[in-house]
């Protein structure tokens, strides 16, 4: 292999990749003045003239400007994302407090079917006071599915978030949604208010357990056809107390769910959010022609590894 020409194959691809080295660095060795004097002839009273001298912004700008404006670009991002934070997080808050109470919820619900309590397992042929179910079986319990309250957030994973990714070919790409957690605080262009619409608890939730301890014992709730209830596994009262339990949490929830709505207007946090997206689309643009100018140095590595590899 002629070493000339394997120099020269070289430096097609080295040129080429190394087109763009330098594009970000100041050209020019010319500072503008951050300051000038303005000067004003005043003719007095008397008739004679003076000079008055202010100092003023220059209003000149050099190359080093757009460092500068990329700077405040992504300050002002951080900002408004700290801002958005804040509430934010309050509605976390609440929402953690909330799906704490359902879970209090769920675990009371089982606890209900596991002692029978009523309504509960009937019998088709088993007489009152005999605890073991003969002929066919009924469940009059009814079941509710739980599921945890959730702000959705719908966010440009590219452009902002934990996943951001400024070498992207689209920013807006992909355009997800997602629960609003702390890791997501402050990110995103618009908050959803979803009650009941996030992950399940529970698909066994009770709201119809009987606050009245009589009810818990074993009777014959129909004739025709014949069915017989055996009664609660547990004392009656244990049964109150969980009804009692139920509406005391779903009360406390109804409660958390209107201190939260009215510590966070949503609507004017969206606006916010709104507003940063454009400010996060700029900043991601300028961050991604920087990417894009890092690529090119290394684009051409592996054909720059094969020309040197011909002897």
């Amino acid at each position: 292999m002629d070493e000339n020409l394997r120099n020269n194959a070289l430096k097609v691809f080295e040129n080429e990749q190394n087109q763009l080295n330098g594009v970000f660095d100041k050209q020019s060795d010319v500072t503008a003045p951050t300051k000038m004097m303005k000067v004003n002839i005043i003719q007095n009273a008397n008739g004679t003239w003076s000079k008055e001298e202010v100092e003023e912004d220059s209003g000149l700008y050099d190359e080093s400007v757009v460092g500068k404006v990329e700077q405040q670009i992504e300050d002002d991002v951080k900002t408004l994302q700290q801002f958005c934070a804040i509430p934010d997080n309050t509605i976390i808050s609440f929402n953690a407090q909330i799906n704490e109470l359902k879970s209090q919820i769920a675990t009371l619900s089982a606890q209900a079917t596991s002692g029978n309590c009523w309504p509960g397992v009937a019998c088709s042929t088993t007489l009152p006071g005999n605890t073991i179910c003969s002929g066919v079986t009924t469940d009059l319990a009814t079941y509710t599915v739980i599921n945890q309250d959730r702000d959705a957030l719908k966010i440009f994973q590219s452009m902002s978030g934990p996943n951001q990714n400024f070498a992207a070919e689209d920013p807006f790409d992909p355009d997800d949604t997602v629960t609003l957690s702390t890791s997501y605080a402050g990110y995103g262009y618009e908050n959803v208010k979803q009650d009941d619409g996030g992950s399940l608890v529970t698909s066994q939730g009770r709201f119809d357990v009987s606050g009245i301890t009589t009810d818990h014992s074993a009777r014959r709730i129909s004739t025709v056809p014949n069915v017989y209830y055996t009664g609660a596994t547990v004392p009656g009262a244990t049964c109150v107390s969980i009804a009692n339990s139920i509406t005391a949490l779903q009360a406390q929830i109804v409660s958390l769910r209107a201190q939260r709505d009215a510590a966070v207007n949503r609507t004017n946090l969206n606006a916010v959010k709104n507003t940063k997206k454009e400010k996060e689309l700029q900043n991601w643009g300028c961050k991604n022609l920087r990417e894009r100018v890092t690529a090119r140095k290394t684009k051409n590595t592996s054909a720059i590894a094969a020309v040197q590899s011909f002897s």
